[in-house]
């Protein structure tokens, strides 16, 4: 379902946007690597602590940190992205470092 796609794509976008400083670069693409659609959307924002990361896709998950206390959010936009990869049968995840940005991705078989 592309829309549904779109809706991930969007949330890591407006993610990226809002962990990030103003005037920074976000990038995002898309490659076919071995039978698979890999979007990435990376950013040059605060980083995720590496212990947060696997709890980055759980409900109503918040980190706990001083930077962002002041950021709007439930804590279900990623969960939802990850219901949505899920159910086309892809994968997704971060890769982050704090202080250095982060890359959210997802991969989607390839229809033969």
């Amino acid at each position: 379902d592309i829309d549904k796609i779109g809706q991930v794509i969007t949330n890591f976008i407006n993610n990226a946007v809002k962990y990030s400083p103003a005037g920074t670069a976000i990038n995002v693409s898309c490659v076919t690597i071995e039978g698979s659609a890999v979007v990435t959307v990376k950013d040059e924002g605060m980083g995720v602590v590496t212990g947060d990361q696997p709890k980055l896709f759980g409900r109503y998950f918040r980190a706990d940190r001083k930077e962002t206390q002041n950021i709007s959010g439930f804590g279900i936009g990623l969960y939802l992205c990850k219901e949505i990869i899920d159910a086309h049968h892809g994968k997704i995840g971060v890769e982050s470092e704090v202080g250095n940005g982060s890359v959210f991705y997802f991969t989607l078989p390839l229809e033969t």
